[in-house]
């Protein structure tokens, strides 16, 4: 999770992640193929994201009025889907609980619990995308090693360039609570264990792509947060990253050494 034509932008953020959308370029080199400044950002593939619906122009979901059933959230266009699918409904989507899902890899299982209450237009499209079978056999393109400033493994992009998704974007979902990062203005800790959306480096640019942190990393705090890896799979993912990057992109940030396939990311029935 370096991730990100350009759309009207509502706020700047003052450095855009390579999966996702990291901090400034200054601090990354000129991030190649599949990455965009440096971070994790989804390669600049959607630039020109629709305007979401005046509902929720700033950026969060609609919370619903009390008692409705659930909140609003919108799914502009944006792109050429990797591969066909619907976008999830918008109306009524749950805002709280959590969904378990279980990401069965090459390496081995990994189990998550997604969190509708941190990011829930975020986790209601990723759960939509499971269940169309989005991401049954795509690799996990990604992995960021010392010396690279951040630590993660990126997924979810079925042509496996970084610059592929759904067809339409999902809404920024900032997260509350984080740390701020230690010399690091502008950014905060995403603890080890955290599953994201990775995004364009511009706002509500999300879409398929995520990532997993296996330690805590400075980020920009625009990374909405689907959940977290169960601690039982934290060995899994700690062996990936064991294997190593071959460093495409830069220094320590590059495509797994040892492949990486989402064979099937499964959640419950119903």
């Amino acid at each position: 999770m370096r991730t990100v034509s350009r759309r009207p932008v509502r706020r700047r953020i003052p450095g855009v992640p390579g999966a996702c959308g990291f901090p400034a370029a200054s601090r990354f080199p000129a991030a190649p193929r599949f990455l965009a400044a440096p971070a994790i950002l989804a390669a600049p593939a959607f630039l020109a994201v629709a305007a979401l619906a005046a509902s929720c122009s700033s950026g969060t979901a609609a919370q619903s009025a009390p008692g409705a059933a659930g909140i609003t959230c919108s799914y502009p266009d944006s792109g050429s889907p990797a591969r066909p699918v619907d976008r999830p409904g918008s109306l009524n989507v749950p805002g709280y609980g959590t969904v378990p899902a279980t990401l069965r890899t090459s390496a081995g299982e990994i189990g998550l619990t997604l969190d509708r209450s941190s990011a829930p237009c975020a986790v209601h499209s990723f759960a939509s995308l499971v269940r169309q079978k989005y991401f049954v056999h795509t690799p996990c393109h990604r992995l960021t090693v010392p010396p690279a400033p951040v630590s993660l493994l990126q997924c979810g992009d079925p042509t496996g360039t970084g610059a592929g998704g759904p067809g339409y974007a999902v809404q920024d979902e900032p997260p509350t609570g984080l740390v701020p990062a230690d010399g690091d203005p502008g950014a905060v800790v995403y603890p080890r264990g955290t599953v994201a959306l990775s995004n364009h480096g511009v706002p509500d640019s999300g879409g398929s792509q995520f990532f997993l942190v296996y330690q805590d990393s400075p980020l920009p705090p625009t990374f909405s947060v689907l959940g977290q890896v169960d601690a039982a799979s934290l060995p899994v993912l700690d062996a990936i990253v064991e294997a190593g990057a071959d460093s495409a992109t830069s220094p320590g940030d590059g495509h797994p050494l040892t492949p990486v396939t989402l064979q099937a990311v499964v959640l419950p029935a119903g």
